[in-house]
């Protein structure tokens, strides 16, 4: 293998996530793809033996040292950024509004450093254009790569009673439960329940607001997220921000619908079935609460759910598999003007 055949994988985060599942997935289809870690901090980017570097490193003023001394480090070299991180509903949440032209300023820079930046959903696309950082060109979509065979052999729910509710992720301000705890708790049914799996900074927080609901189950962090969509018929996602949302895909792929909330990329997921998307506050969600799903429609929704999420794994796998190997990317880009 010639050194413009090797593809490099820059990452600052080994923790369990979207991230480290993604390379997982890449890993199999491209095992000769190698992952080198950068700390974060590190003011000096390297050279690599590698035609193409792809990074998945988290943008700030304090990278940008490192990431203009790794262009300048590999001149000839493909460079290319997933965005991870950022969206709409991160900038609204988390930027303050005096800040927003500096963090503009700031995502402008790193982004001209590279030849190609991936958004991971048409919405974190579009929030780019729409705040102009970076030439429409430079922009490519791929949803992220995930492994959802053990999802897809879960038994599709049979609901019984009162519906279940789910959350799986990480209980922190993006996740938005604390918005909705307190409505599920005045508006669902006596005997529904909600199971929670996760941990994180706010645990304690959404334990003082459950208040000792007994319908109210927080599980902890599972090592095996599949295996807790047995336990409810329906997954809650009332996320602050998601540049795309992993667990919306996995809840379609359990054949649990999805019930999301306008932002970012979690609306084109669901856009076709498999789920539904709640556009407001806490009232919004507490009037869904009370006036819930059929089980019929439940039932409907999750078929709709695994066929789409199987649709979209394979689309993705394909995306990534071209975006990764520059003669396959130049020919799909070729093939897709010439049907414009």
């Amino acid at each position: 293998m010639t050194t413009n055949d090797k593809t490099v994988h820059l990452i600052d985060d080994r923790r369990m996530g979207g991230v480290t599942r993604f390379l997982d997935q890449v890993s199999t289809m491209r095992p000769s793809d190698t992952n080198v870690f950068v700390k974060r901090g590190t003011m000096r980017g390297h050279h690599h033996d590698a035609g193409t570097i792809v990074s998945h490193l988290a943008i700030s003023w304090r990278t940008l040292p490192m990431l203009i001394t790794l262009r300048a480090c590999n001149p000839s070299a493909r460079l290319v950024h997933v965005e991870h991180s950022y969206c709409a509903g991160f900038e609204e949440n988390r930027v303050a509004a005096y800040k927003h032209k500096r963090f503009h300023t700031l995502l402008r820079a790193v982004y001209a450093l590279f030849d190609e930046v991936i958004a991971v959903s048409e919405g974190q696309g579009e929030w780019m254009r729409n705040i102009e950082v970076i030439p429409n060109r430079k922009v490519k979509i791929a949803t992220p790569l995930v492994d959802l065979a053990p999802f897809l052999d879960i038994p599709a729910p049979t609901p019984s009673g009162a519906l279940r509710y789910g959350f799986v992720g990480r209980l922190d301000e993006q996740k938005g439960l604390d918005a909705i705890l307190k409505p599920w708790r005045d508006n669902a049914p006596t005997n529904a329940r909600f199971e929670i799996f996760g941990n994180g900074p706010m645990r304690e927080e959404l334990e003082a607001i459950a208040d000792g609901d007994p319908r109210i189950t927080f599980h902890g962090v599972t090592d095996t997220p599949a295996e807790a969509y047995r336990t409810f018929d329906i997954a809650l996602m009332p996320s602050r921000w998601e540049p795309f949302g992993l667990s919306c895909l996995e809840a379609q792929a359990a054949g649990r619908p999805a019930i999301v909330a306008n932002v970012d990329g979690l609306p084109e997921q669901v856009a076709d079935g498999g789920g539904l998307v709640l556009t407001g506050g806490p009232e919004v969600w507490a009037k869904f609460i009370a006036s819930p799903m059929s089980f019929a429609k439940v039932g409907a929704e999750s078929a709709r759910g695994r066929r789409i999420a199987e649709r979209n794994a394979i689309n993705a796998r394909a995306r990534w598999a071209a975006i990764l190997d520059p003669m396959n990317d130049a020919a799909h880009s070729a093939a897709a003007q010439a049907a414009e």
